[in-house]
């Protein structure tokens, strides 16, 4: 069962960078890699983002996503399966034309579409380096941050930043909210209504700590509110990379949200929980399952978790509607990212649903049909696309 030639929409991806054109095999791994630098750099926020030592460095080229990502592209490269080699290969292809290099990819990988999320402005060039039909995620809190800046009331900061949202979705025509709840705050919160809001203002304009979360998940709630008008759904880190640096990992994980998805008002706006709840793959399928309003974004997970993806999705598709999945790449710098989550997500529902169709779980006929709602039609059905 071979997938490969199906359409698939790329659900969640960051622009890539015309400085990566040429890489070093070390740091194309490190592409790959979400954890900490051992060099510590307090001017850098990120501590994936520090220097890595020899030592740490040795180990990139060892994940199993890297092992993955040599396999693969050699194929598609005509070259040895040695990272040196693959390396040698794609920097040849990307220095000439870096956007060629990101067409070559994408057709091979049957990428038609990708949802962006980004700050860039919308018609900033470097967009251009991804192929495709592009859609635009609103992010949620640079606006909140430079509003809150110059606001003096809550009620200021809040019409301002709705007017903003309004604007980019109306005028611009963005397609969703990404809000990064789990790292600013956790998933454990409970709704805080504009009449509570206020109070907590003047402390988060002066940096209190627990004044900022409160007024954060005060803004969240009224944007929860406010997708349901503009019919937008909110994209939702969840799992590690929603509380690995900022917060206590549990609070990413998706059943916590249950407290507050389940409040009446909130069950016509759209959830999207981003890559998967990894590791809390089936706690996202089961929210997927129970919750009318959840969807499950597979990206990050595909193509990071590649020598566990069948399990992954098999655990998200244990529960989870298969019309409520959808398959993103959490791609950022280069595109070898978004092109080997489709190739891995491919591999992955081909073993999964032939193996259904082996134990006669699911009829033969199925099995396209379903490929191509989990690769391409799910999203297109989410964002209205021909």
């Amino acid at each position: 069962m071979n997938f490969n030639e199906l359409p698939f929409i790329d659900h969640h991806c960051h622009p890539y960078e015309p400085g990566k054109a040429v890489l070093t095999p070390a740091s194309l791994a490190r592409e790959f890699f979400h954890g900490r630098g051992d060099i510590p750099d307090m001017s850098v926020p990120k501590p994936r983002m520090w220097g890595a030592t020899d030592e740490l460095r040795y180990h990139f080229a060892h994940m199993g996503v890297v092992r993955t990502l040599v396999c693969l592209l050699a194929e598609v490269l005509d070259c040895p399966a040695e990272l040196d080699a693959v390396v040698n290969e794609r920097n040849r292809l990307a220095s000439e034309n870096f956007a060629a290099y990101a067409e070559l990819l994408y057709k091979d990988a049957g990428i038609v579409g990708t949802v962006i999320d980004s700050d860039l402005p919308i018609n900033d060039p470097l967009l251009d380096l991804i192929p495709g039909r592009k859609l635009r995620l609103f992010q949620f809190e640079p606006p909140l941050q430079r509003l809150l800046a110059k606001a003096d009331s809550y009620q200021e900061l809040i019409g301002n930043f709705q007017k903003t949202l309004a604007h980019s979705v109306k005028d611009d025509g963005f397609v969703g909210v990404k809000v990064h709840l789990a790292e600013e705050v956790g998933f454990g919160v409970m709704p805080i209504h504009e009449d509570e809001a206020a109070p907590f203002f003047a402390g988060a304009k002066a940096g209190d700590a627990d004044a900022c979360k409160r007024l954060y998940t005060a803004v969240f709630t009224a944007t929860l509110l406010q997708c349901q008008e503009l019919d937008v759904p909110v994209h939702l880190h969840s799992g590690f990379t929603g509380g690995m640096w900022q917060g206590p990992i549990h609070d990413a994980d998706p059943f916590l949200l249950g407290p507050f998805l389940k409040q009446r008002e909130f069950l016509k706006t759209k959830i999207i929980l981003l890559h998967a709840g990894f590791p809390w793959t089936k706690q996202a399928g089961q929210m997927a399952h129970a919750f009318p309003h959840v969807w499950v974004d597979m990206g990050q997970m595909t193509p990071w978790a590649s020598l566990r993806i069948v399990e992954c999705y098999r655990d998200v598709m244990a529960w989870a509607p298969l019309s409520k999945i959808v398959v993103g790449s959490g791609g950022h710098g280069t595109p070898e990212i978004a092109w080997l989550a489709a190739k891995t997500a491919k591999i992955a529902l081909a073993e999964v649903i032939e193996g259904a169709i082996r134990l006669r779980l699911i009829t033969g006929r199925d099995a396209e049909t379903t490929a191509k709602m989990i690769l391409h039609d799910n999203a297109a059905r989410l964002y209205g696309l021909t």
